[in-house]
């Protein structure tokens, strides 16, 4: 995108990392003054690659190579890399991308730069699929949740996330029709990878809140089930501890359900948990759920006897 001061592009590796993080600092020193310590107020350059990274970046930029503004976009996160974002199913949604490191040079400002570069990263997000953009910003914000919402993003929710000294609000902003909403096939995929990376977590008050007060859950190779919400919870909560889990796979299903495979390393012993999930709404209401324990194949089993056969090594 070209003006007759400035054009958008992408990042590109020659670029000055340390130049990108200090017009961030500028950008954002309003509001650091204002008591709101976004992380891009005092981040090192070093901390501007990793949000960088597996993402595209855009900078505005004039003739002499001089910044001034940028913007980073990515699709959703990874719960088993991501997982502090458990709270919000939202950002989870394999449909929805989100952005951030989104700044104009204090100088700059007023000339469009902002709105081109916010443009750029929408334009990316839907030619690659993406039904919605999304972006959390801070509730005292007023100026910014003003603007974004002139842009066309709407609030969904608020989080509270560690470290902040004050709250976020979310905000979507739709780009395909119909609209994500929490009740649709995506959402609830979104939701189980957000109940299991809450289960990760030991947030036993965020996993409760994916759960209707009646949801059951099926054991179906012990036979046991647990008869309400608070019940699921409190299984976890009593399991002995050292266990970790990642997120294998979460898959929406034609019928409406959901299947999700997690593997669970606890000590020496590896297990592999299939559920299907079902929804009333936006909550969990019923799992069924079976477990297996990694193990070694009977001896007759090999490469030679059968032929297009391999064992995963990194199995135990």
């Amino acid at each position: 995108m070209a003006h007759p001061a400035w054009t958008i592009r992408l990042w590109q590796p020659g670029d000055n990392l340390d130049a990108l993080t200090a017009l961030l600092h500028r950008a954002y020193a309003p509001l650091a003054a204002a008591g709101m310590n976004f992380t891009a107020t005092t981040q090192t350059a070093d901390m501007t690659a990793q949000r960088m990274q597996g993402a595209h970046t855009w900078v505005a930029v004039q003739a002499d190579g001089t910044l001034l503004g940028t913007i980073t976009a990515a699709g959703p996160f990874d719960p088993n890399a991501q997982g502090w974002a458990h709270a919000l199913p939202w950002f989870y949604r394999q449909d929805v991308a989100h952005f951030h490191q989104y700044a104009v040079d204090p100088g700059c400002q007023g000339q469009g730069i902002g709105a081109a570069l916010l443009q750029a990263a929408e334009a990316w997000a839907q030619a690659a699929g993406h039904r919605a953009m999304l972006l959390d910003t801070a509730e005292p914000a007023t100026a910014l949740r003003q603007r974004y919402a002139r842009a066309g993003y709407v609030d969904i929710a608020s989080v509270q996330w560690q470290g902040k000294a004050y709250r976020s609000v979310v905000m979507v902003k739709p780009l395909a029709t119909p609209a994500p909403a929490d009740t649709d096939a995506a959402h609830h995929a979104a939701t189980v990878r957000a109940l299991w990376a809450s289960f990760q977590a030991r947030d036993w008050a965020a996993a409760r809140r994916f759960l209707a007060d009646d949801a059951t859950l099926f054991w179906r190779a012990s036979g046991e089930q647990l008869l309400d919400a608070d019940a699921i919870i409190r299984v976890q909560v009593i399991y002995p501890e050292g266990w970790t889990l990642h997120v294998v796979d979460v898959t929406p299903m034609a019928d409406g359900r959901v299947h999700s495979l997690v593997e669970v390393r606890h000590g020496d012993a590896c297990f592999l948990a299939h559920t299907l999930w079902r929804f009333r709404g936006a909550l969990v209401v019923q799992a069924d759920e079976t477990w297996a324990t990694w193990e070694a194949p009977p001896a007759w089993r090999t490469a030679q006897a059968i032929g297009a056969y391999r064992r995963d090594v990194a199995q135990p």
